[in-house]
């Protein structure tokens, strides 16, 4: 369990570092720290919430078992982050900087990771499923839902603490002499005291008077 804790930790500060790059050598370091208890806290919370849902579907997993299963994922999650670490870092220091209110490729470099933090997600709760079929021989109509679930939860758990942590990319030419650490529940250009707030104003944008 402490090597696959080390490796998740390790990894996730590769990745991090890689994204905060895109912003300034500040950003960078700091998500060293910042990205690896981004998943550090969404897997505790995962942990529980996890359990909860397999006694939920009448699953015979133990509580120890999921919480090994969730290190598994977060562990997963992390190496293949930081599988991408190296393009990631390329792409922050080559593409075109953004200059005054022109964005230059920067919501191209946030979508782009935004897509492969949960593409990245989504195969590392996916290859639980093997394990699950072997060795508690879980049927496909319990594994199925069951991670489903998992993932629903590791969006909304990681979504918020990835905005209480934020920003891990920043705008580079937004550049303050004295950024914050974390911007926690600091409303964002629309208002958005949340992640799921800032969610619903994607959707509906609000309406200025």
């Amino acid at each position: 369990m402490n090597r696959a804790l080390g490796t998740m930790i390790g990894a996730s500060a590769t990745y991090g570092f890689s994204i905060g790059a895109v912003h300034s050598w500040l950003y960078a370091t700091r998500n060293l720290l910042k990205f690896p208890l981004l998943l550090l806290c969404t897997g505790a919370v995962c942990a529980l919430a996890y359990f909860v849902l397999a006694r939920f579907f009448g699953t015979p997993l133990s509580f120890r078992r999921v919480q090994g299963l969730v290190l598994e994922i977060f562990r997963d999650l992390a190496v293949l982050l930081a599988s991408l670490a190296p393009v990631t870092l390329f792409l922050a220091l080559s593409l075109q900087e953004p200059v005054g209110e022109d964005l230059g490729e920067y919501p191209f470099f946030q979508g782009l990771n935004v897509i492969a933090i949960a593409l990245c997600g989504c195969l590392a709760v996916a290859r639980q499923a093997t394990a699950l079929r072997t060795d508690y021989r879980l049927q496909g109509r319990l594994i199925v839902p069951l991670l489903t679930g998992w993932m629903a939860l590791s969006l909304f758990a990681g979504g918020q603490y990835a905005w209480y942590l934020r920003p891990f990319f920043g705008i580079a030419s937004r550049i303050d002499n004295n950024p914050p650490f974390c911007m926690g529940t600091t409303p964002d250009f629309r208002g958005a005291r949340s992640f799921y707030e800032a969610v619903y104003n994607l959707v509906d944008p609000p309406r200025s008077h």
